[in-house]
């Protein structure tokens, strides 16, 4: 019997496969299709996602392949009317470490899919779900495949099954929310010769709608999005012959040709949460568990987060911590996406009416903002936060540039948090915790801005960066989730009983048990 059986590869399964894997969770992932997907459904990677991905040791592989302020071409038929950074500007700052990043669905499950098999996992394809059933210590799923009919067994199940998710019904949980008839889409991959790959290429106006033609970085594929007119009766899947219609509608460039890149598709807007995402040892995440409006890049992104909240509680409570952890998932999460689901909408509404208005440059930019990065989601309610003083415990823990002081090599916060631990920062004069019998794996680090500290353990804050970043104007600790959010903050001389009592939930049985 395995730990963990995950239901979909795609990027909400494999973030999920790949961090519990690492925590040593014995965990297998199913999916239905035969092979990997191809379809670029999402493209934008938000700078909460990517610090997940600096986590989970692929950062650097999704640098390389992705692209960072692509510049939109704007046009009126063949006239260029403009050239600019409209969508996904962003700039490193201490804080934060990583702009949004351009990078095709595939080729991020693709990085992810690397990652698992060095982390000795695998997906298993060709295999369907089709029911499943759950008693008081164990899930038992049928699986469908070429071979015919078998049953996994698993302590427990998590659907990242996508938006028609067979886990999410034999769960008995419900999708609620609003389908946009009038808001269609046709999307699909093509090819293009004689046009310039360095920039999005996009067509705004009253009359035709939209038509956006995106160069997938690293790649020699190019995204096709056109806006459906209301009164157009097409259903079904697009063709090839649809799509140069439109392009020759829209745009006009006598020199541009199409070619099929095998995905076509036609896109209605939903935007739904579904009513739960725990019924008993079986949970939803990712586009299971929430559908929203592709406006902002916040889909796939949100999917990512659930995988990397419920990853660390799934391992903890595998290890004997208290099981009203896997609570906290719904509680942190479903907030989140009902805050995503408003935002998406109210951002799609925003861009049709400036496009139908004819002002594209101010429907580009309202589709992000600090929002959309992920950056500003926080848990201050939640039963793993302590707040002390109404300091910004459950934010997010930002990134610093520091030293360590052993051996005077450069690093970042973030290098101190990466991996499937708990982190104590002691910052001001005190010793850190290296005596403690800590209740959960902890990495504790004493924080100084003193440029001449000596010891193990102990980090120079280079430029009093952290502290400034961290508010901490006297000693105190802080102590931040595996998932990289701010547990506690507490004075430096409650120590010990601070951090017993804000990690009480995910702590491990004592050695007297």
């Amino acid at each position: 019997m395995s730990d963990v059986l995950i239901v979909g590869a795609g990027p909400t399964g494999l973030t999920l496969a790949c961090d519990l894997a690492r925590r040593g969770v014995t965990c297998r992932i199913v999916e239905a299709a035969e092979g990997p997907s191809t379809a670029s459904r999402a493209k934008t990677i938000q700078p909460r996602a990517l610090e997940i991905a600096d986590d989970l040791g692929i950062i650097d592989r999704v640098l390389q392949l992705g692209a960072i302020n692509v510049p939109t071409r704007r046009y009126d038929r063949q006239r260029v009317i403009s050239e600019t950074v409209e969508v996904a500007v962003g700039t490193a700052t201490p804080g934060v470490p990583y702009p949004p990043v351009w990078l095709s669905q595939p080729q991020l499950e693709s990085v992810l899919r690397d990652r698992l098999a060095e982390l000795g996992g695998q997906v298993e394809w060709g295999s369907a779900v089709s029911d499943l059933r759950q008693d008081a210590d164990s899930v038992t799923a049928t699986v469908r495949t070429a071979a015919g009919q078998r049953e996994i067994r698993a302590r427990y199940l998590v659907g990242c099954d996508g938006g028609r998710s067979m886990v999410r019904q034999r769960m008995g949980a419900v999708l609620h929310g609003t389908s946009y008839a009038d808001h269609r889409w046709y999307l699909g991959d093509v090819y293009i010769k004689d046009l310039d790959r360095h920039c999005q290429h996009l067509w705004a106006s009253p009359e035709h709608g939209i038509l956006s033609l995106f160069p997938l970085p690293s790649t020699d594929i190019w995204q096709f999005q056109a806006s459906v007119p209301a009164d157009e009766q097409e259903s079904g899947t697009p063709t090839l012959e649809l799509f140069r219609r439109i392009f020759a509608e829209r745009a006009g460039l006598p020199d541009v040709e199409l070619q099929d890149a095998g995905w076509r598709s036609l896109y209605q807007i939903n935007a739904c949460l579904v009513d739960r995402y725990r019924v008993g040892r079986v949970f939803v995440a990712g586009d299971a568990a929430h559908i929203h409006s592709p406006a902002g890049g916040q889909g796939m992104n949100t999917g990512i987060q659930d995988a990397y909240n419920l990853g660390w509680k799934l391992a903890a409570v595998l290890g004997g911590a208290d099981a009203a952890l896997l609570d906290t998932y719904e509680r942190e999460r479903r907030p989140v996406a009902q805050a995503v689901l408003d935002d998406s909408t109210s951002r799609m509404h925003a861009m049709m009416r400036a496009f139908g208005d004819g002002d594209g440059s101010t429907a580009l930019r309202g589709l992000t903002d600090d929002f959309t990065t992920g950056l500003t989601i926080a848990y201050p309610d939640s039963p793993l936060t302590t707040r002390s003083d109404g300091l910004q415990a459950g934010d997010r823990a930002p990134d610093a540039p520091c030293r360590d002081a052993s051996t005077g090599r450069e690093l970042r916060l973030f290098d101190l948090l990466r991996g499937p631990h708990w982190t104590l920062l002691s910052f001001g004069r005190g010793r850190g915790t290296a005596a403690w019998d800590a209740p959960v794996p902890l990495r504790a680090y004493r924080m100084t801005d003193d440029p001449t500290a000596t010891g193990p353990d102990t980090v120079i804050d280079t430029d009093g960066q952290a502290h400034r970043i961290y508010d901490m104007r006297e000693d105190g600790l802080v102590l931040i989730r595996p998932d990289g959010y701010i547990a506690m903050r507490a004075a430096a001389h409650e120590g010990e009983a601070a951090v017993r009592h804000a990690t009480a939930l995910a702590a491990r049985p004592s050695r007297s048990r």
